[in-house]
């Protein structure tokens, strides 16, 4: 087994080891690393023996090194600000150098008891290993599956086929490297959070809840903890809703629950910010035999993985015939498992991805050559609208936006302001709508190549032209033209979202109003069924989440609008755009479209935070905000309808029913979505009714095809 050189050449690992070093020492990061002497924990003494801290002082090193950080960071002005080493595709740092540092720092440390017998020489490589791939994974560089890919190639260039721990237990490459770079991510993320809310004086966060979860973190699921453990039992705090004092129960410490086997490894449990008033504190109940169950598929899984490499390092035809059989007999136990227990199946942990998997010099060696047969020809692909890098590109985003309440009102902990006091995006929130901006962009992008292409589209332009060339300009069937091509666009975005989500399909719970509210009456089945017809542009998981409110009420107006407090839209009364040449049946059609948007503000978490977002990043100048001004100066009716004009082609797109006063804003609503809406799916203006730029599509998709 190979040992590593006393002085092996730099790596990232070391890299961000030094980074970290200076920063701790209060040096100015620089994008190159100057060589110093490699000095770790486990560096050789002249005599070649081992030089090994002992894990008492290397754990009392790292807990002065944070104590130090967070002092540091506010003495110097800047929060994360100075931190960032690795930088994914976007503008943006991908992390907080926090969660990379302590990754250096832990990661190892983490499945210490896991890895004790191993030599010393492999268990430098291990260390390293797991470290690098750990770092790549929150850095953003990687995603898990490819940082454990990496894992495992190092692992095998180095002839490391598995592992036995201190108990005995043999682990394959495959299940410990993914083990490993899962746990050191997780805990390395976990650690970093929650040292900015301490940082920020918060201490008390609540447990994430999963199906079948390990009878020793099931106590803990959806329970407060305190991180530090100073309020433990009955806590009073004053509520986020309505400020009233309310009590919450403290369960414990979470050096307490750890101790006790909450986070364990390849734990998938996280905490964020306890939200008194808002946070979901309903206990779970134990599942015991969901987990069993659950245990019993890995065990199954492993049995496949095992049974596939005996194939393909078989020599022997009826060995390998033989192992192939075996293969399938535990596939089909798998099948039968997870039928019978509703445990949901993982193909991709059947395949074998360890030192027999693709590509592997070891497998290519055992393999006998295969008898030459004429290639046949492969199916071709069904076109797809949106093309393989924006699902990617989705699918890498979902992973990175808030999932609930709690995690979205995390990004507005604390509002930077500018000279004139007014409230600014904070940094997180910034980010999150960069991401939903870039994937609307993608996707939008893909639908417009299909615009371009689109025969229905292009027989309708050239019928367009040739009607102005012809003298036709105020020729009545262009009106039908722009409605067919706009209606055309419409299905064609539609057909793109819906392959990254289900849309439409979904009817919410609705009733009549009968006897109105305000300035409405009682409804009619006119509006109703003007719902069923705005309903097909919305995700149908927001749909259900609007029948899981409860039924909405339907009236009329002459001025459309949504009240929260009574989940009521009133409809339009009448058509004030007779001449309408939208996608939509009618012009109250779009508007109902659009209100049905305000309900989905009251649905979906994170919609209002990145409309506050989209709007005050746009208003922004040189880091000041604009001044709000009024959205119809000229009818003062209307004085108290207020927002940001910045370059909207309308004001209205601007409006807002925030401001400062509020402890957080960006929990209110605005108009940006619902008037994106129009622009997006209307389609009644060919350059935008409502933006100039094609930045508020790109919002409407982008949040869609993620929230």
């Amino acid at each position: 087994m190979r040992t590593p050189r006393a002085d092996p050449p730099r790596t990232d690992l070391d890299q961000a080891r030094a980074w970290h070093e200076r920063t701790r020492l209060g040096a100015t990061p620089t994008h190159r690393d100057h060589h110093v002497p490699h000095r770790g924990p486990h560096a050789r003494r002249e005599d070649g023996r081992h030089l090994r801290e002992t894990s008492r002082c290397r754990h009392a090193a790292i807990h002065q090194r944070r104590e130090g950080r967070g002092h540091r960071r506010r003495r110097q002005g800047g929060e994360g600000t100075t931190g960032n080493i690795l930088r994914n595709a976007g503008t943006r740092p991908a992390t907080d150098s926090r969660a990379i540092a302590l990754i250096v720092d832990q990661a190892a440390a983490a499945t210490t008891a896991l890895h004790t017998g191993i030599l010393r020489g492999s268990e430098d490589i291990y260390r390293k290993v797991v470290a690098r791939g750990a770092v790549a994974t929150v850095s953003g560089v990687q995603t898990r599956v490819q940082a454990t890919q990496r894992a495992l190639d190092e692992f095998a260039a180095h002839g490391i086929t598995g592992f036995r721990d201190s108990t005995g237990k043999t682990w394959s490459m495959t299940a410990y490297a993914e083990m490993a770079v899962r746990t050191a991510s997780t805990r390395a993320l976990i650690t970093s959070h929650n040292e900015t809310l301490t940082e920020r004086g918060y201490d008390l966060v609540v447990v994430s809840s999963h199906p079948r979860p390990a009878p020793v973190c099931q106590p803990y699921e959806r329970q407060i903890l305190s991180l530090s453990g100073r309020s433990v039992g009955a806590v009073e705090l004053p509520s986020r809703r309505t400020g009233q004092p309310t009590t919450v129960p403290v369960k414990a410490s979470l050096a307490e629950a750890m101790s006790r086997g909450f986070q364990h490894p390849s734990c998938r449990h996280r905490t964020q910010l306890f939200v008194p008033g808002v946070t979901d504190t309903t206990p779970t109940e134990p599942d015991d035999d969901g987990y069993e169950n659950t245990q019993e598929l890995r065990r199954l899984e492993r049995g496949v993985r095992d049974w596939k490499r005996k194939a393909a390092a078989a020599i022997d035809p009826d060995a390998k015939k033989a192992a192939n059989v075996k293969a399938r007999e535990w596939q089909a136990r798998i099948k039968t498992h997870t039928e019978q227990t509703g445990v949901g199946r993982r193909r991709d942990r059947e395949q074998i991805t360890g030192v027999y998997g693709p590509g592997n010099p070891a497998r290519a060696a055992l393999k006998p050559t295969p008898k030459a047969t004429p290639a046949k020809p492969k199916p071709k692909p069904k076109p797809t609208l949106v093309s393989a890098p924006t699902r990617e590109l989705v699918e890498q985003a979902r992973t990175t936006l808030p999932v609930d309440k709690a995690g979205w009102l995390d990004t507005t902990i604390k509002y930077p302001k500018d000279k004139n006091g007014a409230k600014l995006v904070p940094e997180k929130l910034q980010r999150h709508l960069d991401t939903t901006l870039t994937v609307g962009k993608a996707i939008r992008a893909d639908a417009v190549r299909r615009f371009d292409t689109d025969a229905a589209l292009k027989k309708l332009r050239k019928e367009d032209k040739d009607l102005l060339a012809s003298g036709g300009a105020f020729s009545p069937r262009r009106d039908a033209i722009f409605r067919d091509i706009a209606r055309r666009e419409q299905a064609i975005l539609l057909e793109a979202l819906a392959e990254v989500r289900p849309i439409g399909g979904v009817q919410q719970a609705v009733k009549l109003s009968t006897t109105g509210f305000g300035s409405a009456t009682a409804g009619t089945a006119e509006g109703i069924a003007a719902v069923r017809r705005a309903e097909a542009i919305y995700p149908a998981d927001w749909l259900r989440a609007g029948t899981a409110r409860g039924e909405l009420d339907i009236g009329k107006a002459d001025r459309a609008f949504f009240n929260q407090t009574w989940d009521f839209i009133a409809a339009p009364e009448t058509d004030k755009v007779p001449n309408y040449r939208g996608a939509f049946d009618s012009y109250p059609d779009e508007v109902m479209a659009h209100e049905l948007g305000h309900r989905m503000e009251t649905l979906i978490p994170g919609l209002t935070q990145l409309e506050f977002a989209l709007i005050r990043s746009r208003s922004t100048k040189n880091g000041v905000l604009e001044p709000q001004t009024k959205v119809y100066p000229n009818r003062p009716e209307l004085a108290d309808e207020v927002g940001y004009e910045d370059d909207w082609h309308n004001r209205y797109a601007g409006k807002t029913y925030a401001n400062d006063q509020m402890a957080d804003p960006a929990r209110r609503a605005a108009e940006a979505f619902q008037v994106g809406i129009q622009d997006t799916f209307g389609r009644s203006n060919p350059t935008g009714e409502f933006d100039k730029t094609s930045q508020l599509q790109e919002f409407v998709i982008g949040v869609m095809a993620l929230l």
